[in-house]
């Protein structure tokens, strides 16, 4: 990019990595909601300066947790041994506790995203062990929905979103069971109980039988976390939840963790971004070539160094 500007050539560079926008571009301009905001000097302004732009309100900080030494629940919901997928990760081994947030960072290919994909059931050829407080033995996506637990993908269009449905139809589909009445659903309850929970979770659509594939990012996902809250999971794996989505989603995917947090539900978020794991886990594992390589317990002295070390 800064060769073809020396070469004369224009560039423009479309992202929400706001660091990397100031320092490579010349002008700023601001974009919310479909509607032109602001063309700002890149030199004059700062990270906060655009997420007020881009938000219409102050939005200080980084908007993670501001709260630090509260003590992790002794009781532990999920006990993960040994479990390994070859070629990929080996001998995975950790406890969630009530309540927590457990942060597992790594670089992209470090095994963490299919780790994800294991605990939930979802690998082939898995090995090892993921079992809840009770003994039961999670083998299966069949296994992890029966018993109340949830997971959302890093590759959102694929995986957690039926992108050419309603967006009614995707939230209800994990709970169709407790939707149906006799066998039969009906239109009328399935479109109070989509609308219930797409407007929990601020989902910006014109109604539930929009199509999801019509929505931005951030609110594709909206609908990947309402579907969730719809069958009121009590564990939930959210691998890279603020992927591909603006400061003001994730502000809010941030704010509705910490009151899951807080409700004691307990939450394994899977995440590339170092800032992230800092400001909203309890606790992280750090992985390096399919292998857990550290433990990074919550502290407002970490710093990106402390992550690196262990990553690289």
């Amino acid at each position: 990019m800064k060769r073809f500007r020396e070469e004369g050539r224009t560039v423009i560079f479309i992202s929400h990595d706001l660091s990397e926008v100031i320092e490579l571009t010349d002008t700023i301009t601001i974009l919310r909601d479909g509607e032109y905001i602001d063309t700002v000097d890149s030199d004059k302004v700062t990270e906060d300066d655009l997420k007020r732009l881009m938000v219409g309100r102050e939005l200080k900080g980084h908007y993670y947790r501001t709260d630090y030494g509260e003590p992790i629940s002794d009781e532990v919901v999920l006990t993960v041994e040994g479990l390994t997928v070859s070629g990929v990760f080996e001998d995975v081994s950790f406890k969630l506790h009530k309540g927590e947030i457990l942060g597992i960072g790594g670089l992209s290919d470090c095994g963490m995203h299919e780790l994800g994909k294991a605990i939930f059931g979802a690998s082939e050829n898995r090995r090892g062990t993921v079992a809840l407080a009770n003994g039961t033995r999670i083998n299966s996506i069949r296994d992890a929905l029966l018993n109340n637990m949830a997971y959302t993908s890093k590759d959102r269009d694929n995986e957690s979103v039926v992108v050419f449905e309603t967006i009614r139809n995707n939230i209800c589909l994990p709970s169709v069971d407790k939707l149906a009445e006799r066998g039969v659903l009906r239109h009328k309850k399935l479109d109070r109980f989509a609308r219930e929970f797409a407007e929990m979770i601020q989902v910006k659509m014109t109604d539930v039988n929009q199509f999801v594939s019509s929505l931005s990012g951030g609110n594709k996902q909206k609908v990947v976390l309402a579907r969730w809250l719809g069958k009121d999971f009590d564990i939930i794996v959210l691998d890279s939840p603020t992927r591909g989505i603006d400061v003001k989603v994730k502000a809010d995917i941030y704010t509705l963790m910490y009151e899951l947090k807080k409700k004691g539900k307990s939450i394994i978020m899977i995440s590339e971004e170092i800032q992230e794991l800092m400001g909203m886990s309890d606790r992280i594992l750090i992985m390096k070539d399919g292998r857990i390589n550290g433990e990074i317990l919550r502290s407002p002295d970490l710093s990106e160094e402390d992550f690196i070390a262990k990553m690289v």
